[in-house]
C-alpha cells in the first residue's frame, strides 16, 4: 500500500505539468513550425538551409500538427516525469522503484520547477521543449543507460542504445559534445581499470558521434553563421572567451543558485552522517563531482556561439541535478534518523516554494490562455472586415516566481498572419492583463463605449474614440470614481483600449462621466 502511495507523486508531477501546459496557447515559433508541417522535403530543405536541429524540429512539427491540447498536454507532463525519474534512477543503475525513490524524486522535481533557469520556454513552449526537455530527456535517457551498463559490466550492444546514442548526439549543441566525451570517457575507464576496450561501447561512442555530427555539420548552421552572427565569429577566440566568461558564463550560472543551496544543504548532511560514523561511499561522490564538471563545461563551451539564451541553460541545469541525483542517494543511504530528518526538512522547504510558485504561475497562465481568446476573436473579426494587415495585443504576464515563468514574446508578423490567413499581423505591447475582455461581464455606456468588468477586480473601457472625464463604479459596498487620465492605455486597431483594478467585487453599475 505505501509503495502505491509513494508512487503517487509521479501522477502529481504529472498533472502540475499537465494543468498549465494545457493553460498555455501556442505562440512564438509554434506558429512557424506549424506552417512548416511533417514532410521530410519540407524538413530536409530546413536541415540544409536554417538548423541541424533535426530531432527537436520533427519533435515540435509532429506535437503540432495534432493540433490536440489533450495530447500535448499529455505528452509534456510524461516528459518532465520521465526526465526527472531518469535522473532519479542514474545512481541506481535500474528503473525498478526503490527505497527512498519517493522522497528523492520528489525533490528533484520540486528542485527541476523551483530553480530551473527558464521553465517558460523550455517546458510551457510547445518548440522550446522540443529543443530542451525532449532532446534533454533523450541526454538523461542515455547518461542513465550508460551509467547502468558502465556498472553492470555489460557487454551486450543494444540497438536501443545505439538510437538513444543518435538522438541524444542530435540533441542542442551545449551538450552534445559532452554526449560523445562522456562514451569516450567510458571507453578510456575499460581500457585504464582492464587493459581492454569493450566492443559496444565503441558501437555506442560511434552513434553519439554520428548524431553530433548530424547537428553540428548542418549546412543550415553554416548558413546562418555567415549572417547576422558574422561579427561574434570575426572575433578573436580569446576576445570571446573574455566576453563570455565576463558578461555571460557566470551571470548564467546564477539563474540556477537554488539548486546550489539544495547541493550545500544536502552535503552538510552528508558530512553530518559522516561526523556520526557512517562510511560514505567515493562512487557516488566521485559521479556527483563529474556531472558538476561537465555542467560547467557545458556552459563554458556556449563561448561558440554568438547567442545564450537563458533556455540553453537546460542542459547545464540536467547535469546539476544529476549530480544532485548522486549526492541524494548517497545521503539517504547512509543517513541516520536525524540526517533523515534533515532531508525531509529541505524537501518540505522546496514543497513550500513549489506551492507559492505554482500559485503565481497557475494564476498567470489562466489569465494568459484567456488573453489568447481575446487575440484570435481579434484576428477572426478583422478577417471579416477584409483587412489582412493589422494588431493583436502582446500576451501580459501577471507577476510570478521570476521572469523565467512566462514563456517567450517573439513575434514574426508575417508567419502569425500567414497562420491564420492574413498578411502582416503586427503585435502591440499591453501593460496590463486584459482577459477580463473574454471574462467579464460588459455594459454599454454609449454607441461606441463598452465597459468590462469582472469581480476579480479588472476593468476596462474599449471604444472607438480617445475617452476623457471620470469612470463611476458601484458596487453592493463601494462607489469608486476613476480619473481616466490614470488608467492604463493601448490602441488596437481602431479601439483605445483603457485598463484599471478596481475593488474585487461585484459591479452593480458603470458611468461615464465629464
Amino acid at each position: 500500500m505505501l509503495k502505491h502511495v509513494n508512487k503517487s507523486i509521479l501522477l502529481i508531477a504529472f498533472f502540475a505539468v499537465f494543468v498549465l501546459e494545457w493553460f498555455t496557447p501556442i505562440h512564438s515559433d509554434d506558429y512557424r513550425y506549424a506552417l512548416l508541417g511533417i514532410s521530410f522535403d519540407a524538413h530536409l530543405n530546413h536541415y540544409l538551409t536554417w538548423s541541424g536541429r533535426v530531432v527537436a524540429d520533427y519533435v515540435s512539427a509532429l506535437l503540432l500538427a495534432t493540433e490536440s491540447r489533450w495530447f500535448v498536454s499529455t505528452m509534456t507532463g510524461l516528459v518532465v516525469v520521465a526526465f526527472c525519474y531518469f535522473i532519479v534512477k542514474t545512481p541506481t543503475g535500474t528503473l525498478k522503484w526503490k527505497k527512498h525513490d519517493a522522497l528523492i524524486f520528489t525533490l528533484i522535481f520540486l528542485t527541476f520547477w523551483v530553480a530551473n533557469p527558464n521553465i517558460g520556454q523550455t517546458v510551457f513552449w510547445i518548440v522550446g521543449s522540443a529543443n530542451y526537455l525532449w532532446t534533454n530527456l533523450f541526454v538523461a535517457a542515455w547518461i542513465w543507460n550508460l551509467y547502468r551498463i558502465q556498472q553492470q559490466r555489460e557487454a551486450r550492444t543494444h540497438v536501443g542504445m545505439l538510437l538513444l546514442g543518435l538522438l541524444a548526439g542530435c540533441s542542442n549543441e551545449s551538450v552534445a559534445p559532452f554526449v560523445v566525451g562522456l562514451a569516450l570517457l567510458a571507453i578510456v575507464y575499460d581500457y585504464w581499470q582492464e587493459k581492454r576496450i569493450i566492443a559496444n561501447k565503441i558501437a555506442y561512442f560511434l552513434s553519439a558521434l554520428v548524431g553530433a555530427s548530424i547537428l553540428i555539420f548542418s549546412p543550415g548552421n553554416f548558413i546562418r553563421a555567415q549572417g547576422a552572427h558574422t561579427v561574434w565569429y570575426n572575433k578573436s577566440i580569446a576576445e570571446r572567451i573574455t566576453i563570455h566568461l565576463s558578461e555571460r558564463f557566470f551571470n548564467h550560472l546564477a539563474l540556477v543558485w537554488i539548486s546550489y543551496v539544495v547541493l550545500v544543504l544536502l552535503a552538510i548532511l552528508l558530512f553530518a552522517a559522516k561526523r556520526q560514523g557512517h562510511r560514505i561511499k567515493s562512487a557516488n561522490l566521485g559521479m556527483a563531482g563529474l556531472m558538476l564538471l561537465v555542467g560547467l563545461g557545458t556552459s563554458f563551451i556556449m563561448v561558440a556561439s554568438p547567442s545564450y539564451p537563458d533556455r540553453v541553460m537546460l542542459s547545464t541545469f540536467l547535469f546539476f541535478l544529476l549530480a544532485l541525483s548522486f549526492l541524494a542517494r548517497e545521503v539517504v543511504t547512509v543517513a541516520g534518523p536525524r540526517v533523515m530528518n534533515g532531508v525531509y526538512a529541505v524537501t518540505g522547504l522546496m514543497a513550500a516554494v513549489f506551492i507559492w510558485s505554482y500559485s503565481l504561475m497557475y494564476a498567470a497562465y489562466t489569465r494568459v490562455y484567456q488573453q489568447d481568446f481575446v487575440r484570435v476573436s481579434i484576428v477572426k473579426s478583422q478577417l471579416s472586415q477584409g483587412h489582412k494587415d493589422f494588431t493583436v495585443p502582446d500576451f501580459h504576464f501577471l507577476k510570478m516566481q521570476n521572469s523565467g515563468g512566462h514563456f517567450g514574446f517573439f513575434h514574426d508578423p508575417q508567419v502569425y498572419g500567414r497562420y491564420f490567413g492574413a498578411e502582416n499581423v503586427e503585435k502591440e505591447k499591453v501593460n496590463f492583463d486584459y482577459s477580463v475582455l473574454a471574462n467579464g461581464k460588459q455594459q454599454a455606456l454609449s454607441g461606441d463605449t463598452t465597459a468590462w468588468f469582472n469581480n476579480r477586480g479588472d476593468f476596462m473601457l474599449v471604444s472607438k474614440r480617445p475617452l476623457t472625464g471620470t469612470v463611476q463604479v458601484k458596487t453592493a459596498l463601494s462607489d469608486t470614481s476613476l480619473s481616466l487620465a490614470r488608467f492604463s492605455v493601448a490602441k488596437i486597431n481602431d479601439e483605445y483600449w483603457y485598463f484599471s483594478a478596481i475593488p474585487e467585487e461585484d459591479v452593480a453599475h458603470v458611468a461615464l462621466l465629464p
